[in-house]
Parts: structure tokens; sequence; C-alpha cells
């Protein structure tokens, strides 16, 4: 056999070869992961839900049936939730811009009523005065601590609540008795009758000054 004068390369080894395939393929290049089509993966879904509920309709119709009924629920309540959720959203797109809250009014002191009363009594609505003078007293009664005024209570609520001693607390619920014959079940009411109940409703006559 005749040999060349150019020297024959070694073959490489198949250790070799495989750690050069493996150095090759580990580049970026090559590096591979599934890729994701969802509406592939979204008609996979339905084809399986469909399989599966046609199944269950041969062995179990009534259960299918209960299963449709379920989904079909599910499916309305989804539609009206979007629905109202689009009218919310129009609506207040169409509504006009809220204007800021207006302060709280500030909250007239007992003088106040008072001056009121006399007003009212001067142009002959002595009923209305004999609210204004109650609402008077009751502030000056709350400015003592003996009680707590609030704009939605009842002159009867103030009775219960009014830490009065017990002859004070008599008249006292005599006084709210009269304004009830006067105000509410419309016992006439003169000069006369306003002058004698607003001689009473002065907070010395039931927490005297210490």
């Amino acid at each position: 056999m005749i040999h060349s004068g150019v020297p024959q390369a070694p073959a490489p080894s198949p250790g070799s070869l495989r750690e050069v395939l493996d150095s090759v393929f580990a580049a970026p290049a090559y590096r591979w992961a599934p890729r994701t089509d969802p509406p592939a993966q979204l008609l996979r879904w339905w084809s399986d839900l469909t399989g599966w509920l046609g199944h269950l309709s041969e062995r179990a119709p009534l259960l299918y049936w209960g299963v449709v009924t379920v989904l079909v629920v599910i499916l309305a309540m989804i539609f009206v939730h979007a629905g109202y959720v689009l009218l919310q959203t129009f609506r207040a797109a169409s509504a006009p811009p809220e204007l800021p809250a207006a302060p709280p009014p500030l909250l007239r002191g007992s003088p106040w009523y008072r001056r009121e009363a006399e007003r009212l009594a001067a142009a002959g609505c002595y009923a209305e005065a004999m609210s204004a003078g109650f609402t008077a007293l009751v502030l000056d009664l709350d400015a003592r601590q003996l009680l707590r005024f609030h704009p939605g209570k009842t002159p009867n609520e103030y009775t219960y609540e009014a830490r009065l001693n017990q002859p004070s607390r008599e008249a006292f619920r005599e006084l709210v008795r009269a304004l009830y014959r006067y105000v509410f079940a419309g016992d006439a009411c003169g000069p006369g009758e306003f002058a004698t109940w607003q001689e009473r409703a002065v907070v010395e006559r039931y927490a005297p000054a210490n």
C-alpha cells in the first residue's frame, strides 16, 4: 500500500464528538420551548368540553341537562353583569359633575332662638314661638351638661334624658306637656298662654346656678 506524504488526521472519538454537538446545540439559537397558541388552546378546551358533554348526554341524560342548565345560568349572569357595568359606565359618563358638598350649617345658640321666639310672638305666631323658646331652653341645659341637644330628638325624649332632681324633672315634664298641647294638639294659644309658658321656660327654674 502506497502512503502519501500528507499526514492523516486522527479520527475523533465518539465522546469528543458528543461534547462538540452539545456545546453547539446549547447556544441560544438552538434553544426551543413549546409555543403557545391561545386560540388553538381555547378551541381544544371547547372540543374537550363538547366531547365530555356528548358522552355525558349518552350515559346520564338527567345529569347532562342539569350541567347544561347551570352553564346557561352562569352565561346569563355574565351577560347581565356585563350589561349592568356598561349601563353604569354610560350613566357615569353622562352625569353632570358633582358639586362640592355645602358646609354644614352653623348651630345657632340659645340667644338667637330666644330672640326668634320674641319675634314670632310679636307676629302672633305663638306656637312657633314656643318651639323656638324650647330650643333655647334645651341649648341652655346642654351648656350645663344636663342633657345632649340633637335636632332629631323630640321634646319628650329630653324629659327622659335630662339629669335633673325630682322636682325640676317633673316641672320640666309639665312644660313639655304644655308644649305638646299648644304646638301639636292644636290647643288655642294666645299671648297670655305664651307669656305664662315662657316664664317657665328659663334654665334657672330647672338648673339653678351654683
